[in-house]
């Protein structure tokens, strides 16, 4: 992208009309009106209040219609509100997803809200694929343009960043990673895969600017994913029948150098204790198991452990 192929967004055309209708009987109506007043009556102070009232109206159609917008440069993403203007580098942006009142564009500390181009709870219920939809895309596009994945054209791996609708396909691939290798610990018959919970708890993660989601394809199709944020490493997994490939050490050995990116002393995760080959594979890679344990968020609520790695590159206290 060039700052002379910019891409600017607006209201939607209805907004727009709406705008501009209200803007067109603020400016001919109450005017006219105004003057008859002033005819009939000859007093001019209520002519007077009228146009105050005319400049207010077509001020606050400006202000709040025409004014707002959403560009893309470059340099990153502007959101021009009513009375704020933000501007974002697009190295700092975490999340791009549609809101009911503006587009969502959040990083690790902010997350801003484009007034100019919004998708309403009944869209969103009903599933309908809006304009905030597409310019959401087209924005995740630029982004990865700009921030190409990571790709190896040998092997045909791709680690690239989730997009905020693929809430199902990270419930999938969570369930096709983990339900079959977790049955001794979530007995099927007695505790159903919690799909629903799933998925709704990988919506809020999408949608959270401290947290990164990424998904791992081999000749375009998603086999695995990992989601970390705040120095904790929160989800990793990799499709049952892709295992002993390097997949899930390649999404680790991923997620472990962004996070120490920052200059983070020490990453953490949780793995249930009853899940011994996890616990096997992060041990191997450099995870210490320390004493700390928490439950699981799902029934029958088994026990989770608590494991660290030190950042290779953080400076070492003296003895």
């Amino acid at each position: 992208m060039t700052d002379q192929a910019r891409r600017v967004w607006r209201a939607g055309r209805v907004s727009l009309v709406l705008v501009g209708l209200f803007a067109a009987a603020a400016g001919v109506v109450i005017p006219v009106l105004a003057y008859l007043i002033y005819r009939s009556e000859g007093s001019p102070w209520i002519p007077v209040l009228l146009i105050v009232l005319t400049v207010l109206a077509l001020a606050y159609a400006w202000r709040f219609g025409l004014h707002p917008r959403l560009v893309a440069t470059d340099a990153g993403i502007e959101v021009v509100n009513p009375l704020r203007r933000t501007k974002i580098d697009w190295d700092d942006i975490t999340v791009i997803a549609p809101g009911e009142n503006g587009l969502v564009i959040a990083t690790e500390d902010a997350t801003t809200e484009a007034w100019c181009v919004q998708k309403s709870n009944r869209a969103a219920k009903r599933g309908e694929i809006t304009r905030a939809d597409r310019i959401a895309h087209e924005l995740a596009d630029i982004l990865e343009v700009i921030d190409p994945p990571l790709e190896d054209e040998q092997t045909g791996l791709r680690i690239r960043r989730a997009r905020f609708d693929e809430s199902r396909l990270l419930a999938s691939l969570e369930r096709g990673a983990s339900e079959l290798a977790l049955a001794h610990l979530f007995p099927a018959d007695e505790y159903p895969y919690p799909l629903a919970e799933v998925q709704k708890r990988w919506r809020r993660r999408l949608r959270d600017g401290r947290t990164r989601v990424y998904l791992l394809q081999r000749n375009d199709e998603p086999v695995g994913y990992v989601a970390f944020g705040n120095g904790t490493i929160h989800h990793l997994g990799v499709l049952a029948d892709q295992h002993r490939r390097g997949y899930g050490s390649a999404l680790l050995e991923f997620a472990s150098l962004e996070v120490f990116a920052d200059g983070t002393p020490e990453a953490s995760l949780w793995v249930l204790s009853g899940n011994e080959a996890a616990r096997a594979f992060y041990r191997a890679r450099g995870w210490t198991e320390t004493e700390e344990r928490q439950t699981a968020e799902f029934p029958p609520y088994p026990e989770e452990l608590k494991l660290v790695r030190r950042n290779p590159s953080a400076p070492r206290r003296s003895r």
